[in-house]
């Protein structure tokens, strides 16, 4: 049995240098990561966007570099839907040396506030990737 779930593929055209450098474009979400972080600290905004994970992957609003974290990028989505904007985290398995991530996983899943949406967009990092239709 895997001890992950596979959540979706990133689009190697919206994220720059990484699109050289990551080994896969599969991102998975493991249930260490999702019981242990997730679940314990993010778990009521965690079930409000679930069913949006790969959505928020597949066609973001906003794709930045993490500043914070090597090899690491924030996906930003505002789901219309609920009326909720995400931030799905993601570290890169990239053609390094260091081998620990053999696939992109997803290292946490939150709600965003709109101050705290903003406050990302100016200070993570390089915006590698911004949709047309969103002004930020």
């Amino acid at each position: 049995m895997n001890q992950y779930i596979e959540i979706g593929k990133i689009n190697q055209n919206k994220i720059a240098k990484y699109s050289e450098k990551i080994i896969t474009n599969i991102v998975i979400l493991t249930y260490e990561r999702l019981n242990n972080h997730i679940l314990k600290y993010h778990k009521k905004e965690y079930y409000q966007i679930e069913k949006y994970i790969r959505e928020i992957i597949e066609e973001p609003d906003f794709i930045i570099e993490d500043n914070s974290h090597k090899d690491t990028l924030i996906f930003l989505k505002h789901i219309v839907e609920i009326d909720k904007k995400a931030r799905v985290v993601v570290k890169l398995a990239t053609n390094t040396e260091d081998k620990t991530y053999t696939k992109n996983s997803i290292i946490t899943i939150m709600r965003q506030r709109d101050k705290s949406w903003e406050q990302t967009l100016k200070n993570r990092g390089k915006i590698f990737f911004k949709r047309l239709d969103k002004d930020g």
